[in-house]
C-alpha cells in the first residue's frame, strides 16, 4: 500500500484537477448571485401579496359579519345525520 501511494504521489497532477479550482469558484459565485435574485424575488412577492391584501381589505364598504343561526341544510332531509344512518 505504501508503494502504491509513493507511485501515486510521484504521478504528475493532471491538467483538468488544475482547473478544477477555477471551476468550482465559479459555481459557488454564481450560486450566490442566484441566492440574491431569489431573495430579491421572494421580497417582492411577499410585497405584492401584502400590497393586494391591503387593498382587498379596504375594498368592502361594510365590515363582516357571522351568518343568523338559521341554517338551511340543518331542516333538509339530506342533512348529515339521516345520510350516516344510510350506511
Amino acid at each position: 500500500m505504501d508503494d502504491l501511494m509513493q507511485r501515486l504521489g510521484a504521478m504528475p497532477v493532471p491538467a483538468a484537477l488544475s482547473q478544477l479550482d477555477d471551476a468550482v469558484l465559479a459555481g459557488l459565485t454564481e450560486r450566490q448571485s442566484e441566492a440574491r435574485a431569489t431573495s430579491r424575488l421572494f421580497s417582492a412577492a411577499a410585497l405584492v401579496a401584502l400590497g393586494i391584501g391591503y387593498a382587498g381589505g379596504s375594498i368592502l364598504p361594510t365590515p363582516a359579519r357571522a351568518a343568523g343561526g338559521d341554517l338551511v341544510i340543518a331542516e333538509t332531509a339530506l342533512a348529515p345525520s339521516t345520510l350516516l344512518d344510510l350506511l
